[in-house]
């Protein structure tokens, strides 16, 4: 079997870096350490320019009172010398102010696409170009557990699946939360390039116990080399939170195309 894909033989020789690449990397993740040592290589801030296609379903509320909304944007991002810079195209602009020019009418209206935009932040997008950091930040804050054989959408592939503790969530949260799992997985292949990852979290917490809550958190990122650097070129996200008088829900999908 090729030490590379045919897909990924073809990106980095169009790169001219295969051959630093091969002689770079370790021959296979067997240990999170070779996983660490592939992430390092992988990890550089070339210029990129990219397609970022996301799309937001969101519910609220339970019973009669449920309400989903589903909004999706379409941004371009370059990645240069100077920076991080987002192009925000007329016809999302033209529904902002849209939006704007609602809630001048109705002041309970709904702004999906305004309430959407946090959401494309700079600490949202960063990690998507340069996919290698923090994954590595992820992992060393994790501990290992075990390696199994595996398969990832139909290719051969190596799991390496890490458990997190409660240190993972900030200081406000790890008061309140009383029962906590977390799982990080993530796959290789046989060259030890990382082909996806997959984030658990599980919390139940109480206040003052009375006010109890529950919290599941599900991301799943699909990585692409390009041009010698790892990037999200899919990035799946559900969140669920459900305590007394709030329960939301959301499924966030992103997709990168390199331009």
């Amino acid at each position: 079997m090729p030490l590379l894909s045919g897909f990924l033989r073809r990106t980095l020789a169009l790169s001219g870096l295969t051959s630093a690449l091969l002689m770079a990397l370790p021959a296979s993740a067997s240990q999170p350490e070779d996983l660490l040592q592939t992430l390092d290589q992988l990890e550089h801030n070339r210029p990129v320019r990219v397609q970022l296609l996301s799309a937001l379903w969101r519910a609220e509320g339970k019973g009669d009172d449920r309400e989903e909304v589903e909004v999706s944007v379409n941004t371009v991002i370059n990645r240069g010398t100077d920076g991080i810079s987002v192009t925000y195209g007329w016809p999302l602009l033209d529904r902002l102010d849209a939006e704007a020019n609602r809630l001048l009418e109705d002041p309970d209206a709904r702004t999906p696409t305004t309430d959407f935009m946090w959401r494309l932040d700079l600490n949202e997008v960063r990690p998507l170009l340069n996919a290698a950091a923090p994954l590595r930040r992820e992992i060393q804050r994790s501990s290992f557990r075990t390696l199994v054989t595996d398969r990832w959408q139909g290719q051969p592939a190596r799991r390496l699946i890490f458990d997190r503790d409660k240190t993972v969530l900030d200081e406000r949260a790890r008061k309140y939360v009383k029962q906590f799992h977390s799982t990080l997985e993530v796959w290789v292949d046989d060259a030890g390039m990382p082909l996806a990852s997959r984030l658990n979290l599980h919390a139940k917490g109480s206040l003052l116990f009375v006010i109890r809550g529950e919290y599941r958190e599900e991301s799943t990122q699909h990585y692409q080399v390009l041009d010698g650097h790892l990037i999200v070129r899919e990035r799946q996200r559900w969140r669920k939170t459900d305590i007394p008088g709030e329960h939301h829900e959301t499924q966030l999908t992103q997709t990168l195309k390199p331009l």
